[in-house]
């Protein structure tokens, strides 16, 4: 498969997950932990920087700029279809606590950041996938050199 076509399947695959993923998280920052949702969408955010580190450099970025605009686009829809059912399911057995609108703010800006270390993920293991091919790269090159001082064939003087 194409790396272009690999990095739409991985960036509709990880953004239609993040499209529900991150209401959910929200609804847990706002009643259970804000630690716990703030570490759920890092996990998400490692997993999809490491998913998309496979991939050509260009593919990549694109893939992952897309998850970044399918999870926000359709994290909205959902948020507007999961927060009522939330919102009634937690009134009926305890609390609802709603955030005030800084700090659903608050919470935005946090999932922009976290999300936005996909990038950071995916440009490190790129850095050292590099790293690894150019150590290599002098590796076999000080051999060549090392095998060419050391041949016999060729007159010193």
């Amino acid at each position: 498969m194409p790396d272009i076509q690999k990095s739409m399947k991985l960036s509709l695959a990880f953004g239609l997950s993040g499209a529900v993923i991150l209401p959910v998280l929200y609804e847990v920052y706002a009643n259970i932990s804000a630690a716990a949702g703030l570490v759920l969408i890092a996990v998400w955010a490692v997993c999809a920087g490491a998913k998309f580190s496979a991939l050509k450099f260009k593919e990549a970025f694109m893939g992952m700029v897309c998850t970044l605009a399918y999870a926000g686009i359709l994290g909205v829809i959902c948020y507007i279809v999961i927060h009522p059912k939330v919102s009634d399911m937690l009134n009926k057995r305890s609390v609802y606590f709603q955030l005030s609108l800084k700090q659903q703010a608050y919470f935005v800006l946090y999932a922009v950041l976290i999300s936005l270390c996909m990038f950071l993920v995916w440009g490190g293991i790129f850095g050292v996938k590099k790293a690894i091919e150019r150590f290599r790269l002098n590796r076999e090159k000080t051999g060549e050199y090392i095998d060419k001082a050391f041949d016999d064939d060729e007159d010193m003087l």
